[in-house]
C-alpha cells in the first residue's frame, strides 16, 4: 500500500485492541468525528 499524504482519507482497516476486540476504523468514524490513530510496536 503506498504511503498516506497528510489531510487524505485512510482506508478502513480492522486490527485487535489491547483487551482482544476486533476494532475497525469505519467503527470509529461512524459519527463523523475526527479519529487520532497511534501506532505502538511493541518492544519486548
Amino acid at each position: 500500500m503506498p504511503p498516506l499524504k497528510l489531510g487524505k482519507i485512510a482506508p478502513n482497516f480492522t486490527l485487535r485492541s489491547v483487551e482482544g476486540e476486533e476494532i475497525s476504523l469505519s467503527d470509529l468514524t461512524q459519527s463523523n468525528q475526527k479519529v487520532l490513530l497511534i501506532f505502538l510496536r511493541h518492544l519486548g
